[in-house]
């Protein structure tokens, strides 16, 4: 025994040593010597517009394109209706609510966002491209026209001489009219040697033009204005002065400073297909100068824009859908904003009010009884979508989708000061934004959003062959143990808490299917390392306290019996209460701000929206490592037999890295989202996700916890399933936990309406239990409490509902405020009435706070 503690006594210093070492390393060596990324962007160039006044077409059977190549904005018509569709406003010069700033806005194609040190500047491609020329045209092939604009602050090139000699100036002018030759030389001043030695301005002169300290020259005045050059250019061409002239007398001009200004190149590109308009913008195309970084793109901020008198509607993706009326007359709301797919956890944020998040990478418009949708087909990850009424800033109603191109977060330089760097990525993404634009010849929300499920059929052909469930669905997430600080001889001491355990869940899964519960899918979370807030999953160990693994082979067993759909929950992008032991590491395995720091998270406080730093802290996981740990959750319900896997992020988050070193953006992300859940799918498990955003659709076998309304936003009128309209039949979903959310009855009918499957969550252990823990939100989770009723609404529900999940939902209307009606193939309706009091509509009273199916086909 001593001489195990004399060696442990030797060890311990080189242990702290070491200890020390990696600290160092961790907490020092990346942040100050981690490789960057290469600096080096590519310069930006300046292009001139050099062609006709001649428009640039396409055309094919459906659709016919015109760009006016003087101003780029272009006119686009459908051949069958004769619609037209106008990348700007007609008059937009005019406007008379717009000041001049809000005017070039409304002739502009593309707005540039940028960084500097004076904060975050929008440049309109109209005031800063196209009013000074500095785009390029042209048509690569018969079915694309390409558009490359440098916008920024350029100084104009006229074509005259800035410097010449006196020969070849006379010659100009000689060959001009009297009176032009007049005006020429007034702008300029004729320079001699002996004459410039004496002049206080010599040496700034002389700086700039080298030769005049030996022989004369014609130079043009400083104070020139651009109107003057722009008439002596005229008189210049019109004597037959040409670019080779221009480049000859620029031989007299030296030490130009250089223009360091901000100047962006992006290059869109115009094409049809079929009865489509597509537009893109290659990431790879992109110049800027590296102290200008760019940080968001916005594409055709005001293509269909519709004025004062005209009557319709903008389509935004927020919930399941949502109309803005045109001219609304909200002002004194916010516009409308929303991130796609919800927060980037890799991007640093100080607080969050609200969550904004899009499921479906969709927005559209309405007018002259037809109407649009727009797809963001390509790069959908980094975009959100916008959308503001008429006569805030101007006369127009819009909505289109701006995308991040740069990510940046801020780093404190120290504690001793109030300075903030913003660090940003290193490189450009290798993606291209793509808007695919489809026209429906109806301003119906439901034939757009029939339009929009046609085109997720085509692109995924999973989906069109694919086949709702018969019944309507119904979803029970079983939450199994929670940790909690429960107090041991007189200590706090973090313990699991078993909610419901395997042999409990057999016991709901019973009651359930035997009182009558069709298509019923049972989320069994909580089940391994360490409960809800799971622990990385290097290792996938089934809780002790549930019953084990013998426990959940017993529970597989019985729900295959029963008739219904197990499957078991997991989390790969977060690592809670994991460290060296569990096998996370987090210098290597967490992912990082721009900064370099880690991604290091708390849960948000309703109270005051930042970070409750009182909770206990939680990481983002680096994406490759997160994809490994999905991999493992597959490989261990595979081994264990579990016939379903239930992802809690893939298909609802999503998250990138922006660590110099190895990033990994949001789109890169999202395919290897798309692996896991092929990867889960080729392993024979049925696969739910929750949301439902659109890429992981035809990887899921149901849907749960679809945010059907969405965030009630004051500038929205109305709510609409367009979402569920689109992909209803083929798709199994279910709105959220009915007993968990603040009002039940709401969601029910919600649920009637959108034709989703009912959702619980419950726990066999009484509510108590929760008591001093993190997990309040799960009061209204007590199977017990809710055994009854739970039990009589899936009835009547899945009774009332029959028949109606493999068919398409074909119309939806709100005959007036709060009463929805949805309307299915073969003719049955869903009539829903949300008010206090009964609604009569058509011969049948709908009771009040309940719906009603009648109607077609039983």
């Amino acid at each position: 025994m001593q001489k195990k503690d004399s060696l442990l006594r030797r060890l311990i210093p080189w242990i702290i040593a070491l200890a020390a070492i990696a600290a160092l390393v961790v907490f020092v060596g990346i942040p100050l010597y981690a490789p960057q990324a290469d600096e080096t962007v590519e310069a930006p160039v300046i292009s001139y517009y050099e062609g006709d006044a001649k428009p640039l077409a396409l055309e094919n059977d459906a659709l016919r394109f015109e760009l006016d190549p003087a101003t780029t904005a272009f006119k686009l018509t459908e051949k069958a209706t004769g619609r037209e569709w106008l990348s700007n406003p007609e008059d937009a010069a005019k406007d008379a609510v717009a000041v001049s700033t809000n005017k070039d806005t409304l002739q502009s194609t593309l707005i540039v966002t940028y960084s500097s040190a004076s904060g975050v500047i929008d440049f309109n491609n109209y005031a800063y491209s196209i009013k000074n020329g500095t785009y390029s045209v042209s048509q690569p092939d018969e079915n694309t026209v390409s558009v490359t604009y440098s916008v920024g602050k350029i100084e104009k090139v006229y074509l005259l001489p800035v410097a010449t000699t006196v020969e070849r100036f006379t010659a100009f002018t000689d060959a001009m009219s009297k009176k032009d030759a007049k005006k020429a030389k007034g702008v300029y001043t004729l320079y001699k040697p002996d004459k410039v030695a004496t002049l206080d301005n010599r040496d700034e002169l002389l700086a700039l033009y080298p030769a005049l300290a030996e022989q004369e020259l014609y130079v043009l005045k400083a104070d020139t204005s651009e109107n003057n050059k722009a008439k002596t250019a005229g008189y210049f061409e019109a004597a037959g002065y040409t670019q080779e002239d221009y480049e000859l007398d620029q031989q007299w001009v030296a030490g130009a400073k250089e223009n360091d200004s901000p100047v962006f190149n992006v290059t869109v590109n115009y094409r049809l297909e079929g009865g489509d308009f597509l537009v893109e913008v290659p990431y790879r195309d992109i110049r800027y100068r590296a102290e200008y970084p760019i940080t968001y793109l916005t594409v055709l901020p005001m293509f269909g824009a519709a004025g004062v008198d005209d009557e319709g509607f903008m389509l935004i993706p927020e919930g399941g859908g949502a109309l803005i009326n045109y001219n609304n007359g909200k002002l004194n709301q916010n516009s409308y904003y929303a991130n796609m797919y919800g927060w980037d956890y890799g991007s640093e944020r100080t607080e969050a009010v609200s969550e904004t998040e899009n499921a479906f990478p969709v927005f559209g418009m309405t007018r002259n009884g037809g109407s649009f949708i727009c797809i963001m087909e390509g790069a959908p990850a980094y975009g959100g979508v916008q959308a503001d009424i008429s006569l805030r800033y101007n006369s127009y109603n819009w909505v289109c989708a701006k995308y991040n191109v740069l990510h940046s977060d801020r780093y404190n330089v120290s504690a001793k000061t109030a300075r903030l760097v913003y660090m940003f990525e290193k490189q450009l993404p290798e993606d291209t934004i793509v808007q695919r634009y489809r026209f429906v010849d109806s301003d119906s929300y439901v034939d757009m959003a029939a339009a929009y499920g046609d085109y997720l059929r085509q692109r995924y052909p999973e989906l069109a062959e694919r086949q709702a469930s018969e019944a309507v669905p119904v979803n029970v997430e079983l939450l199994g143990a929670f940790d909690k600080k429960v107090v041991k001889l007189g200590l706090p001491v973090d313990s699991l808490i078993p909610a419901t355990t395997f042999s409990e869940a057999e016991g709901i899964i019973g009651e359930l299917t035997g009182g009558g519960a069709q298509n019923l899918n049972v989320r069994f979370s909580g089940w391994c390392n360490g409960g809800v807030r799971q622990k990385v999953l290097t290792r996938v160990k089934v809780l002790g306290q549930l019953g084990g693994e013998k426990g959940m082979k017993a529970l597989i067993a019985a729900a295959k019996d029963k008739g219904a759909a197990l499957a078991f929950d997991g989390i790969s992008c977060f690592a809670y209460r994991s460290g060296l032991l569990q096998g996370f590491l987090p210098f290597r395995d967490a992912a990082r701000f721009t900064t370099l720091e880690q991604v290091i998270l708390y849960p948000y406080s309703p109270v005051w929206y930042q970070m409750d730093d009182a909770q206990d802290p939680y990481y983002l996981a680096e994406p490759h490592y997160a994809a490994d740990r999905a991999d493992a959750l597959i490989a261990a319900l595979k081994r264990l037999g579990a016939p379903g896997v239930a992802f809690r992020d893939i298909g609802s988050l999503l998250s990138g890295n922006y660590n110099p070193k190895n990033t990994t953006t949001r789109e890169q992300v999202l395919a290897m989202n798309l692996e896991a859940l092929k990867a889960a799918r080729e392993a024979g498990q049925r696969v739910t996700i929750k949301r439902g955003y659109d890429y992981a659709l035809p990887y899921a076998d149901l849907v749960t916890d679809m945010n059907l309304q969405g965030t009630e936003y004051s500038i929205i009128d109305r709510n609409v399933p367009f979402y569920q309209i689109a992909l209803h039949g083929a798709v199994d979903y279910t709105g959220q936990a009915i007993n968990l959310t603040e009002d039940w009855q709401d969601e029910l009918l919600r649920c009637a309406e959108y034709g989703a499957g009912l959702n619980f969550t419950f726990m066999a252990k009484d509510a108590q239990a929760l008591q001093d823990s993190w997990y309040s939100g799960y009061f209204g989770a007590s199977w017990s409490a809710w055994r009854d009723e739970a039990s009589a609404l899936i009835a009547a529900y899945q009774r009332d509902m029959a028949g109606l999940n493999r068919a398409r939902i074909v119309g939806h209307e709100q005959p007036a405020e709060g009463v929805a009606v949805t309307t299915y193939e073969g003719g049955r309706q869903v009539l829903v009435n949300y008010t206090e009091a009964d609604f009569r509509l058509g011969g049948v009273t709908v009771p009040a706070r309940s719906y009603l199916v009648t109607g077609g086909d039983q």
